[in-house]
């Protein structure tokens, strides 16, 4: 055994010592500038087809167009390596489809109808009878006592709630109508009354490649069969319409006037030849000036639409909430002669107070065209 090691030694002191391991090259910076860049190009392609669609989804204009013509020759690339492939396979692992448009879909709560609602069949309307614009009361009526009419008396009632099957209201549009659907809920006897608040914010009828409104009023109308639908929206349309072949239409050209008329009536029919009631409320008088002109084209578009159906009919929020000059104002008198604040900061929305207001205000439009059962509102605080 000694013998052996020391065999070992020598052959170890014969071979010399042990050559010192080399030590690491530090990166230059050529090294690194390359690393970076492949990364960097790595990233752009994974990310080109979000970063496409939230391009699309901004206000149309020249940052639009830039960072577009930049990412589609990326998405193309990205198209051709089958990155984009991993890209959804992500996007679907964190639970969201790429294929949604940018504002996301409607989707509708869980909920059951009563059996005899799928057997029944509903006549659609038949043509316009041209009825006149309905004005909704002002706001210093807001706590009056009275209620709608017993039983309804115009051409095209809302049927009479029960129990088991209440009547069926949706209440859709931009943020605006998110304030304005538990409003409504508040008036409504919860009993007979079933109230869906479906807005979506940043939403309108402009920029369907966005968010389409037609598409969820189809979706509403076809799932839940509502009875009655109010809409609010408008206050985010004030810019370039991107048609169906992607074409940007400039607002208030007549193309856009045209193409905006359209899309309001499609709207409505989406709900209304199904025999649904609808009520469409205008948009307010806002604290910035310089929305007032396109607010009021569009009102017009809107109060032109809804009171040519049988089965719309619009409510005016820009009058009700004026100062006495006609100018924006965030208080109104109540019947007791006090002030209460009606619209928030921001001077588009309302507080609670006001879309309390504007609730009953739709209400009873809604009652005033078609005739509310009395059951289903409860006018009490």
């Amino acid at each position: 055994m000694t013998q052996t090691l020391e065999r070992v030694v020598v052959a170890r002191e014969a071979r010399g010592p042990e050559p010192p391991e080399p030590e690491p090259r530090p990166a230059s910076a050529r090294d690194v500038f390359v690393t970076i860049v492949v990364c960097l190009s790595l990233w752009a392609l994974l990310a080109a087809p979000l970063l496409e669609r939230n391009a699309e989804a901004g206000p149309v204009g020249a940052r639009r167009s830039a960072a577009l013509t930049l990412l589609r020759p990326l998405v193309a690339l990205s198209d051709r390596l089958l990155l984009s492939r991993a890209t959804g396979s992500v996007e679907r692992a964190l639970g969201r489809d790429p294929e949604t448009p940018p504002g996301g879909e409607l989707a509708l709560p869980a909920f059951d109808l009563p059996a005899e609602e799928f057997e029944s069949t509903r006549v659609p309307p038949g043509p316009s009878a041209g009825s006149e614009p309905t004005t909704a009361e002002p706001p210093a009526r807001a706590d009056d006592e009275d209620q709608p009419a017993e039983g309804p008396t115009a051409p095209n009632p809302i049927r009479t709630p029960s129990p088991s099957n209440k009547l069926r209201v949706a209440v859709i549009g931009d943020s605006l109508s998110q304030g304005l659907g538990p409003a409504i809920e508040r008036w409504m006897n919860p009993g007979v009354v079933r109230v869906l608040s479906l807005g979506r914010p940043s939403t309108g009828l402009s920029r369907e490649d966005y968010f389409n409104w037609r598409s969820g009023m189809r979706l509403i109308v076809e799932e839940f069969r509502p009875d009655l639908v109010f809409v609010m929206l408008g206050s985010n349309d004030a810019q370039a319409q991107i048609s169906r072949d992607g074409a940007a239409i400039p607002v208030g050209s007549a193309d856009w006037v045209e193409g905006y008329r359209e899309r309001a009536a499609e709207l409505l029919r989406e709900a209304t030849r199904a025999g649904t009631h609808v009520v469409w409320v205008g948009i307010p008088i806002v604290k910035e000036r310089e929305r007032w002109d396109f607010y009021r084209r569009v009102n017009d578009i809107y109060r032109d639409t809804a009171n040519a159906d049988p089965f719309g009919t619009f409510v005016d929020s820009w009058e009700p909430f004026e100062a006495r000059d006609g100018g924006y104002t965030a208080f109104v008198r109540n019947d007791r002669g006090g002030l209460v604040e009606v619209r928030a900061p921001d001077g588009v929305h309302f507080t609670s107070t006001g879309y309390g207001f504007l609730g009953k205000m739709a209400i009873r439009a809604a009652d005033e065209a078609f005739g509310m059962p009395r059951k289903a509102v409860s006018f009490h605080d």
